[in-house]
């Protein structure tokens, strides 16, 4: 790709780019900022340090012993956080209800030294205790402790409900895990009601209570919808993204030997490998918000360990996918005469580097804005909502700095198997381009519709057509301006989460990521100089 026709290409869309910021600037991030929208998230949470005394306060006046040692999660009712996004109801919630029991807390697991976990759960603006579950016993059994029950459980029950004012409770019939299922009448957000979870024992004379969790119920018809879109979900997402990706993982291993009289296996290694890095990376960072996911199981730790382990082998599946892709992408196109990604070792490569970048710049912030315009006219016309995913909260990260690393592993992995490869493979088959962008791109955005948004299409219609616009800056720009666009526009909207913490360090590294595609395309096109220099020594 000639490095003046970027330059030409930049000059004309800087002023679309202007445009997609200030619409990405007043109908995103303005609003965002000013908490519009963000209906259940805390805006101000205690530190997890706080929640963790808080705890510990609570096990020494419920067992009269510190833990041996404890852990934090945010965790989130994603029912809750759901329902109060959809109903618009984040201010009923947050100046009611919300106070006493809110949709977010810092979940504390605490083990003892006689064998018993505790979980406490402490809200993440209040930082008072919200509830708790005995997770296990004290080892070697009951110690002697019967099941606490009838009158003697529901008055221990309601004076815990009085001391965190909760109201009347009403016995509405037994629950699972041996508990006892109450109401409280007074407290109700929208048609969703609050229900108490509770168990107790008599231990040597000594009443108390074992589980004491509130809990929110929505509507049933909420909760079968939302489920039936989780199924929904799922299953698009195994039968449109993982299976067609499965296939051309193995489609690009064949191509690639097939085409390596076009191409070379030295081509995208170096990719692959800092797509294998950063997504590990970020594998770790989010190992509490797998322990999140598992909640107040029994043997979370080892589910949450063995999903990143899962986790760790897939990402290693997909940086050999994406290593193949580039070598058998790059492959087809030159095959077809049309070169769209330079190698380092030709001429003009720096240069080409260097203004895909700023033209990427341009390109990425006029998408942005026009993924506000999508997402608030998808919303408009089918009520889209979001609801909590804690796997992805940032107080589920143990370094939140190091998250938009994504940002790069999304845009090498999805370009080169989606872009270079995909559309390079349809385009030898059908000759189409507009069928060639389309196939690709619907297979990539049916990836993303697990995320918790509903409806579970909202998410494919959104990104087919950005999918599409990315196809286009694809095959018009090359290589280079589509990885650009994609890491620059991922690395602003992941950079927002460390802009919002309002801390200096955050803030900064926030910055540094917006701007790391410069430095990027710098070192390109020095690289490109120093082998043009190379390859053209001056005369002597």
């Amino acid at each position: 790709m000639n490095s003046s026709h970027l330059d030409q290409a930049f000059r004309r869309y800087v002023w679309c780019g202007a445009i997609g910021a200030a619409l990405f600037l007043l109908l995103q991030v303005i609003p965002s900022a000013a908490g519009v929208g963000a209906e259940s998230e805390p805006v101000h949470p205690v530190s997890r340090g706080q929640a963790m005394a808080a705890a510990a306060d609570f096990a020494q006046k419920q067992l009269r012993a510190l833990p041996q040692n404890a852990h934090a999660v945010h965790q989130a009712d994603r029912l809750m956080a759901g329902y109060v996004a959809k109903e618009k109801l984040g201010k009923t919630l947050d100046s009611s209800a919300g106070l006493k029991v809110p949709v977010d807390v810092w979940q504390v697991t605490q083990n003892f030294d006689d064998g018993r976990r505790l979980l406490v759960e402490i809200g993440m603006t209040s930082g008072k205790l919200v509830g708790w579950k005995q997770v296990l016993g004290p080892t070697g059994g009951d110690g002697g402790s019967s099941a606490l029950e009838g009158e003697a459980l529901d008055r221990t029950v309601q004076r815990q409900a009085d001391e965190l004012g909760l109201g009347q409770l009403r016995r509405s019939g037994p629950a699972k895990e041996g508990s006892v299922r109450y109401e409280a009448a007074a407290i109700t957000v929208g048609e969703a009601g609050l229900i108490v979870l509770a168990a107790g024992e008599r231990l040597e004379g000594e009443i108390r209570l074992t589980r004491f969790q509130p809990v929110y119920e929505v509507p049933a018809s909420y909760a079968a919808y939302t489920m039936e879109q989780d199924r929904l979900g799922e299953q698009l997402s195994l039968l449109g993204n993982l299976l067609p990706s499965g296939i051309m993982t193995l489609l690009a291993i064949v191509y690639a030997i097939v085409m390596r009289r076009f191409t070379s296996f030295r081509r995208g290694w170096a990719l692959a490998l800092v797509f294998l890095a950063f997504y590990t990376i970020n594998n770790f960072n989010l190992l509490d918000g797998l322990r999140a996911i598992y909640g107040g199981e029994v043997n979370a730790e080892l589910a949450a360990m063995a999903q990143l382990v899962f986790m760790t082998a897939l990402t290693f599946v997909m940086a050999v996918g994406a290593y193949f892709s580039l070598v058998a992408g790059d492959g087809l196109w030159r095959a077809q005469g049309r070169p769209l990604w330079t190698a380092g070792s030709e001429p003009g490569f720096g240069a080409e580097a260097w203004s895909a970048m700023k033209l990427s710049y341009a390109f990425a912030f006029l998408l942005l804005g026009l993924q506000t315009l999508i997402l608030g006219g998808l919303s408009a016309a089918t009520g889209a909502w979001a609801t909590t995913d804690v796997t992805q909260s940032p107080y589920n990260m143990a370094a939140l700095w190091l998250m938009p690393l994504l940002a790069w592993c999304a845009a090498i992995q999805e370009e080169a198997v989606y872009r270079l490869f995909g559309i390079g493979l349809l385009m030898k088959w059908i000759k189409n381009p507009f069928l060639a962008s389309l196939i690709p791109t619907v297979i990539w955005a049916l990836g993303h519709v697990t995320y918790p948004i509903y409806p579970s299409t909202t998410r494919l219609i959104e990104l087919t057509i950005l999918g599409l616009l990315f196809s286009y800056l694809f095959l018009k720009f090359g290589f280079f301006t589509a990885v650009f666009t994609h890491a620059v526009m991922n690395s602003v909207l992941m950079s927002m989460s460390l802009f919002m913490t309002g801390r200096p360090a955050e803030t900064v590294a926030g910055v540094i990521y917006i701007v790391a595609p410069i430095a990027v395309a710098w070192l390109m096109r020095r690289y490109g100089l120093q082998r043009r220099a190379a390859a053209y020594p001056p005369p002597a």
